[in-house]
């Protein structure tokens, strides 16, 4: 029987167009043709730092559950920060060596407190006073005057009627005859009048738990670090161990930095109050405390503490006064800019201004007054920890933005 002979299958081959050959099971097919195994995938997955993904979640959650109290907290942290490095700078004074460091640390530390007890009787005694008494006349001429028709008439005199006149036909046109339309004072003043009282108060009694708060953390910080430091050995290890140092180094710059800014800010106080006081613009002792506090925010404090003082002279004195003030803040400023700043924490005159008033506006609307003080250091951490510093540790950027500080009192 002849047998049959099959001719030979021609093989089988992928159209010239096709792509990669498809990978059935464990193996999956990337954009670029590239097979990755599932095993590959696993690994990434656990590759990935979980337990500091977690910790730091942990961590978020907890400061988030506290933001009521964020405003206790950081007062606790400055009035705690500015003590602890007094007592650290005097406890090396001869005249305490033959005590022991116990006694030395609890008596610096009264002293510290005394003198803080010492200086709020003191500004309420002698400047709240006339700063309540500023205030009450800057409200009262609100209350008796249409402010917008001295501020028209101000502005008619030094720009003369020609111009006034187009650009009060320009207003009305735009806001019809509302633009010379008296506020009325009285009924603001009654409506923020019922919760002024509740908001002193609320202030007022989160300054005493600050400081009664840091008055404790002061005066027994070496058996508080003790406790704080066994944690390494607890079951809160992990989140201790990744969250405590980055939050320490933090905490150390910024304590710094504050203290070089409100150096600064006082310095920034007493040259505008002079100038003020040689302009002849009254209110000194307000504009002055507000210009203080402007002092601690960055870029905006400048606008924010100019406006009130730029008001006051144009409406007591007209354009002519309004252009010294604008030329001694100015000069002020120029001072602060080349003379004060460089004992500034540098880094913060690397930010762009409008990424530092971004932060700004997110951190007041996060964090309330409090994020003013936090948003430009917190920020410049953050870009050199993942931007400009990426292969250092927390440890190395912190040394380096250390070494920026100038001013160097706690040490």
């Amino acid at each position: 029987m002849p047998l049959a002979i099959t001719p030979a299958r021609a093989p089988i081959r992928p159209a010239p167009n096709a792509g990669p050959r498809p990978v059935i099971g464990a193996d999956f097919v990337g954009t670029d043709g590239d097979v990755t195994s599932l095993s590959d995938v696993v690994k990434l997955a656990l590759g990935l730092p979980w337990t500091k993904l977690a910790s730091w979640s942990v961590a978020a959650l907890a400061f988030y559950q506290l933001h009521d109290f964020f405003g206790i907290m950081m007062g606790t942290f400055i009035v705690s920060f500015i003590g602890n490095g007094f007592v650290n700078s005097a406890q090396d004074n001869p005249l305490l060596r033959r005590l022991s460091p116990a006694t030395r640390r609890h008596m610096l530390v009264t002293a510290y407190f005394v003198a803080i007890a010492s200086i709020f009787c003191l500004f309420g005694t002698l400047i709240i006073p006339d700063v309540v008494r500023e205030g009450f006349d800057f409200v009262t001429r609100l209350q008796t005057e249409n402010i917008w028709v001295v501020v028209l008439e101000k502005m008619r005199d030094g720009l003369g009627d020609g111009v006034m006149d187009a650009i009060e036909r320009f207003l009305l046109i735009i806001a019809s005859d509302d633009v010379t339309h008296a506020i009325d004072y009285k009924k603001l003043d009654a409506a923020i009048g019922r919760d002024r009282t509740q908001y002193l108060g609320i202030a007022l009694q989160k300054l005493g738990v600050s400081l009664i708060l840091s008055f404790m953390m002061v005066w027994d910080l070496p058996r508080i670090a003790r406790g704080v430091s066994s944690l390494r050995t607890s079951r809160l290890a992990p989140i201790y161990n990744t969250v405590a140092p980055s939050l320490g180094v933090f905490g150390t710059l910024f304590g710094k930095a504050l203290q070089c800014q409100a150096q600064i800010a006082l310095a920034n106080t007493a040259l505008t109050a002079l100038g003020m006081w040689a302009l002849r613009i009254p209110g000194v002792g307000l504009l002055s405390m507000f210009v203080f506090f402007c002092g601690f925010i960055p870029i905006a404090g400048v606008v924010i503490s100019t406006v009130p003082i730029a008001f006051v002279a144009l409406t007591e004195y007209g354009f002519t006064k309004l252009g010294l003030v604008l030329l001694m803040v100015t000069g002020v400023h120029f001072v602060e800019a080349y003379g004060l700043n460089p004992a500034i924490y540098s880094a913060h005159l690397k930010l762009h201004p409008l990424m530092v008033l971004s932060v700004l506006v997110f951190a007041e609307h996060s964090l309330g007054v409090w994020g003013l003080l936090l948003a430009v250091p917190l920020t410049v951490f953050l870009l050199d920890y993942c931007i400009r510093y990426p292969a250092c540790s927390v440890t190395d950027v912190a040394a380096r933005e250390l070494d920026r500080v100038t001013f160097d009192r706690a040490d």
